[in-house]
């Protein structure tokens, strides 16, 4: 199913609805209304992680990469630390926000030689240290071990098992030109839509991994509900997420480059991803925090006011590494992100 954007007809009722958008009030009952200031839809949420109202505001912030309209309201929850937007985009005014020159979806075969290898490169090495901190837990997986791919996007991860460990892969993603190519090139089942739309059978994976996921999900507790009863009896859910809590997300504020707002809806720390998935039935084996040069290299450019633009990629790329190279004996104290293994208790 795809996401769509909300129609619009002119009637009493709506032209009411319009007067609140106008103000950015929600409507009563569900908490969705228009903000003008943004152009979409958005909802008012509780937090995502223990239900609570009681919130404070960190900051706002703006979107970075693609300079939409209108700022976002980080908040912090004052029952538990969760930090989340809100309001936030609604689900199907997201889409948006997904654009075939988001980042994670450029095909770089259509980019200049130098941009192509760098980025191929820095992928490659991106899925063997994913496979590796895994299996730090797991053991070396074994050829037949069932994966499921969670947000897998262009699919180097999953490639990387199948190539060299004979894993028999799923991806799913919710951009479709994306998934194709997972499939044409790769040879690799995929399935377009969100986590809870793909409907897997009960107890099927021997693994779940969700690397780079997570933080885009309005709605953490109910994916992580949904790991668990995919995957199989002791079975492993691996999850990469930026760490709000290490010093670079401390330090650049609003131009950290994981914000990624509104992409990114859901902000974790340690504590409150390891009080997640233990509510939720997963016992955490492992907490591996650790810095990455080229995010470190992207939140300074953005902290000197150079934003990333599709069309500017290899300039940008290229400073990005540049600025981050001096912080490559330092990125095990500069963590920015964390990968979290735990198994099923059921």
């Amino acid at each position: 199913m795809e996401p769509t954007a909300p129609a619009i007809a002119a009637t009493e009722t709506q032209e009411r609805e319009f007067v609140r958008a106008a103000l950015d009030v929600p409507p009563a009952g569900d908490g969705v209304f228009y903000s003008t200031a943004h152009r979409e839809e958005q909802e008012r949420t509780l937090c995502p992680l223990c239900g609570s109202d009681s919130e404070r505001l960190v900051f706002e912030v703006r979107d970075t990469m693609f300079h939409r309209p209108g700022m976002y309201r980080l908040v912090e929850c004052e029952d538990c630390s969760m930090r989340y937007l809100n309001p936030r985009p609604t689900m199907s005014a997201l889409a948006r926000h997904y654009p075939d020159d988001y980042l994670c979806y450029t095909n770089f075969e259509d980019e200049h030689w130098l941009l192509r290898w760098a980025f191929n490169r820095l992928q490659q090495d991106q899925a063997r240290r994913r496979v590796r901190q895994v299996e730090a837990v797991t053991g070396r997986l074994a050829a037949g071990t069932r994966v499921l791919d969670v947000g897998c996007g262009r699919g180097e991860f999953m490639a990387r098992l199948q190539r060299e460990r004979r894993c028999l892969c799923t991806g799913i993603d919710i951009n479709p030109s994306v998934l194709a190519r997972v499939y044409d090139e790769l040879g690799i089942a995929v399935v377009h839509g969100t986590f809870p739309q793909a409907r897997c059978p009960d107890a099927s994976f021997d693994l779940v991994a969700m690397t780079e996921y997570l933080e885009h999900e309005p709605r953490p507790r109910q994916v992580i509900e949904e790991a668990r009863r995919v995957v199989k009896p002791g079975g492993f859910l691996a999850i990469e997420v930026p760490d709000i809590t290490g010093p670079p997300g401390r330090w650049f504020v609003d131009d950290w480059w994981q914000l990624d707002a509104p992409r990114h809806v859901t902000f974790f720390s340690p504590q409150t991803l390891t009080l997640l998935l233990q509510e939720c039935g997963f016992e955490v084996l492992r907490v591996k925090r650790y810095g990455l040069l080229m995010s470190m290299g992207y939140s300074l450019l953005q902290a000197m006011g150079f934003h990333y633009f599709g069309s500017n990629k290899l300039a940008y790329l290229t400073m990005s590494a540049v600025l981050g190279l001096p912080s490559l004996p330092f990125l095990p104290l500069l963590p920015d992100f964390m990968m979290v293994v735990a198994r099923s208790r059921h």
